[in-house]
């Protein structure tokens, strides 16, 4: 039987898992340290239908280089590889720290890891993942408005009213802002055929191979 997937990415220590199992209810491994998510995880969520952890996308502590570079390398494939039966994706990064980490890689002549990989889905499998603007809890009011500005402002290429429709600031933890992103998560899901589908989630864990 062909499989769909609903796939989550994002950076290291963006609250990635947090945000499944708020929006979800699937119940994957959440850590105190960045990287506890270290392989392609795939979880049975209906007869056909998988939600698929990514690990995290880019740089961690106490992680080599060599194995960073082979993490992104799969992300990066099963992306491509599966493009077609992605049914939905959803990339979340930490709306707090967006312009320090841009300001770094920018140092380093490199693009935005959150704007690429958002870029990278929308090529791939062709429409724009929803964006889940996570950790809004944790600063400032005026900080998190220009950190969400410059992200806008970046994804869209200068035109930040076209994000409107797939960029949500949340807060996983306080379960802020995710009902309205999984109104919109279901909708879109309706829209491909899947009725309610974390309704009896199965939580079947499996390692994805290539």
């Amino acid at each position: 039987m062909l499989e769909r997937y609903i796939i989550f990415t994002g950076r290291p220590n963006a609250g990635k898992s947090t945000t499944i199992r708020a929006l979800t209810g699937v119940k994957v491994p959440i850590g105190k340290k960045p990287g506890t998510t270290k392989k392609i995880n795939k979880y049975q969520i209906s007869k056909d239908l998988y939600l698929v952890d990514m690990p995290g996308y880019g740089r961690k502590l106490g992680a080599h280089r060599n194995s960073e570079d082979r993490t992104k390398d799969k992300i990066l494939k099963f992306i491509e590889k599966e493009a077609d039966n992605i049914v939905v994706a959803i990339h979340v990064f930490n709306i707090n720290t967006f312009i320090e980490t841009e300001r770094r890689l920018a140092r380093k002549v490199f693009i935005s890891i959150d704007i690429e990989l958002v870029q990278y889905i929308a090529e791939n499998v062709g429409e724009v993942p929803f964006v889940a603007a996570n950790k809004i809890d944790k600063g400032k009011e005026q900080d998190i408005m220009e950190n969400m500005d410059a992200f806008l402002y970046g994804v869209t290429d200068g035109d930040p009213e076209a994000a409107v429709d797939y960029v949500f600031p949340i807060s996983a933890k306080k379960k802020v802002g995710i009902g309205q992103l999984k109104s919109r998560l279901v909708q879109k899901l309706g829209e491909k055929g899947y009725t309610n589908p974390f309704r009896d989630v199965r939580n079947r864990k499996m390692n994805y191979r290539d």
